[in-house]
């Protein structure tokens, strides 16, 4: 296998024209890959690109401003999604097994590549293969990054993995992982200079000579904390990961409004990837934990934002709503005035609603009873221990909610 880098150029000079070619190259195979267009790879001699008919040329040009806007949207990271991008390769002309592939196959990277920007990283053979499979099965959209590690010493292994074998010589794509997480199923461009699917590799095997992986998958997701306050209700909206939902804490999406009330649905344990939820549960710190699990994605209408920023405005014409409690009642209310477009915080979730169904409306409440209406008036019962809602015992002098027995109680 060959390696070529900015620093490590291929044998013989490369001139201008040379460097210029390889790129108009790389981000032509993009548009061919996005339109899902079969071409020849090599580039070498005089055949620069090779098109299975003029007809499908035709439909390249034709279908090039439709392609450019498509590849504007990101498209979320799935391992199914993932694998089923990679395995539809394996029916490709160029790809199929026992395909020629050696090291006249050249590749230039067009995402960033372990710090390299886009066109400033290559290579050839195996390594051009590994790298053609990473950009098509992440929709040439993630950066990827290399993790170096030994064969007692792996790192998390993931389907759409590049790894670098036999002490730094030969590179392969991993197509499946068994349960033990080292011995994986990999596709590989220049094996016995062809291209070949299915070989199963143990990686922790030293005489494999595991060497690295490239991935593109995001660094795993934090654990996250979240505090829901004395009303017992807060927002929650992460866009990287799905989270498991703690025990003792509910999650809801709103499914629709009728008249003043929201109608809300439960997730079941799992919080999909990037659906902002409402949180129900008692006064406290929760830790939600990322999870790989899926979970089961739900009509909502809540909305939320990554960092602090002002909403960007729907495609209709809408108001945009907040929860907050105003004279004990929690619900969605405004956040700004008339319902104008305001600055949501980092990981928060809001709910924007089209005019035909909110003139008129500066809150919505929701259909379960809220935590202020279970409250009691406090008693003079001076035996039982106090605590406010951090969990810290105070006297009967405290003024405020706070727990008796296991029931929050307003003391005046």
């Amino acid at each position: 296998m060959f390696l070529a880098t900015k620093e490590k150029p291929f044998d013989g000079p490369k001139t201008f024209a040379t460097c210029i070619k390889l790129k108009n190259y790389t981000m032509t195979k993009n548009l061919y890959n996005c339109l899902g267009i079969h071409q020849s790879f090599k580039l070498h001699g005089t055949h620069f690109l090779g098109f299975e008919s003029c007809r499908r040329a035709l439909v390249i040009l034709m279908m090039a401003s439709v392609t450019i806007l498509t590849s504007l949207a990101q498209t979320p990271l799935n391992e199914t999604e993932v694998y089923n991008r990679i395995m539809e390769r394996q029916f490709m002309e160029g790809y199929m097994e026992g395909t020629p592939w050696d090291n006249s196959h050249l590749y230039f990277n067009m995402v960033e590549f372990d710090g390299y920007p886009a066109n400033c990283y290559g290579g050839a053979g195996c390594f051009a293969f590994m790298m053609d499979m990473m950009e098509y099965a992440s929709n040439y959209e993630y950066p990827i990054r290399i993790i170096y590690g030994t064969y007692d010493n792996l790192p998390e292994i993931r389907i759409g993995d590049g790894v670098r074998l036999n002490d730094d010589t030969h590179s392969v794509v991993v197509i499946g992982v068994n349960d033990d997480g080292h011995t994986v199923t990999v596709a590989e461009g220049n094996f016995n200079s062809s291209v070949h699917w299915g070989r199963t590799i143990d990686l922790a095997d030293s005489n494999n000579g595991f060497y690295y992986i490239a991935t593109f998958w995001p660094e795993s997701a934090p654990d996250v904390t979240i505090t829901i306050g004395q009303y017992g209700y807060a927002t929650f909206y992460y866009p990287n990961s799905a989270y498991t939902i703690p025990e003792d804490v509910e999650a809801f999406a709103v499914k629709n409004i009728s008249g003043k009330t929201l109608q809300l649905i439960p997730f079941s344990g799992i919080i999909p990837q990037g659906s902002p939820v409402i949180l129900k549960g008692e006064p406290g710190n929760y830790t939600f934990e990322p999870t790989s699990e899926e979970g089961t994605y739900l009509q909502n209408m809540l909305r939320g934002t990554k960092e602090t920023v002002e909403i960007t405005p729907e495609s209709q014409e809408c108001k945009y709503y907040k929860l907050a409690v105003k004279n004990g009642k929690v619900g969605f209310y405004y956040g700004e005035e008339e319902g104008a477009p305001f600055v949501n915080e980092a990981h928060k979730a809001y709910l924007p609603v089209p005019l035909s169904m909110s003139y008129g409306i500066n809150c919505f409440t929701f259909d379960a009873t809220t935590s202020i209406n279970n409250m009691q008036a406090a008693g003079e019962d001076t035996d039982q221990a106090i605590y406010n809602l951090s969990g810290q015992r105070v006297s009967n002098s405290y003024k405020g909610v706070v727990i008796i027995n296991g029931k929050k109680v307003l003391r005046k």
